[in-house]
C-alpha cells in the first residue's frame, strides 16, 4: 500500500519522546488552583537538578528553599556573653522570623541552599558540611561569595575581578586560586547569603 501523500500521520513525524523540558515523557494533569505555585515551583526544581545531573554535578547536594510557615523566634535585647543561664521574658526585644532572616522578601523562587564540602572556605566561616543559603537574584560583585559552575565543577569561592577576568578564590591558604582557562565556561549560579552551621 503506497502511503498518501498529504495529510495523516507520518513515520517519524511530531516530538520525540523525551526530547521536551524534563527529558522524559509528560501527560497533562488537573491541579487546583492554590496549589499552582507549588507545582511550578517543584517542576522548576526538577528541571534544574536535571539540567545539573546532565552537567556532572551533584545535585543532591542542592535544594531550593520553599516558603513556609512564619517561624518567630525570640531576640535577646543585648549581647550575652558566654554563661548566660536562660532566657527571661523581661529581656526579649523583638522576635525573628527565621525565614524572613535568612531569605530575602521576594527572593524566594530564586534562593536555594547548597552544601559545602571541604575547606577550602574556612576563612570566610564555611565549614565542610555546612549548608549555605544562595540567592541567584543578587547581581554578584567583585568580593562576592558565590556558587560557580566551571565547566560542570560546582564550587563555593570568593569571586574576585582581575583585569577584567573572573577569579575563583579560596579563603584557605592550603587551597589554590581557580583560574578559569580559555575554552572554560563560568556560570555564576547565585550569591552565598548565610550559612547554617552546627556547633
Amino acid at each position: 500500500m503506497t502511503p498518501p501523500l498529504h495529510g495523516g500521520p507520518r513515520p517519524g513525524a511530531g516530538r520525540k519522546p523525551g526530547s521536551g523540558t524534563f527529558g522524559e515523557s509528560t501527560q497533562p494533569v488537573r491541579v487546583p488552583e492554590s496549589q499552582v505555585p507549588a507545582v511550578v515551583a517543584f517542576l522548576e526544581a526538577y528541571r534544574e537538578q536535571k539540567a545539573l545531573e546532565d552537567e556532572g554535578v551533584r545535585a543532591q547536594n542542592m535544594r531550593r528553599t520553599e516558603p513556609g510557615r512564619e517561624v518567630h523566634v525570640p531576640l535577646m535585647g543585648y549581647r550575652v556573653p558566654a554563661g548566660f543561664a536562660s532566657p527571661a521574658d523581661d529581656y526579649v526585644e523583638d522576635t525573628i522570623d527565621l525565614n524572613a532572616h535568612l531569605i530575602r522578601k521576594g527572593h524566594e523562587a530564586a534562593t536555594f541552599i547548597v552544601r559545602a564540602s571541604g575547606w577550602s572556605m574556612f576563612g570566610a566561616g564555611i565549614h565542610d558540611g555546612d549548608e549555605v543559603v544562595v540567592d541567584r537574584a543578587l547581581e554578584p560583585t567583585d568580593g562576592s561569595v558565590v556558587v560557580a559552575a566551571v565547566d560542570g565543577e560546582l564550587l563555593i569561592k570568593r569571586l574576585r575581578i582581575r583585569g577584567g577576568k573572573p577569579v575563583l578564590v579560596s579563603e584557605n591558604p592550603h587551597f589554590p586560586e581557580r583560574i578559569v582557562a580559555p575554552g572554560e565556561t563560568l556560570e555564576i549560579w547565585g550569591v552565598a547569603t548565610r550559612v547554617l552551621h552546627k556547633l
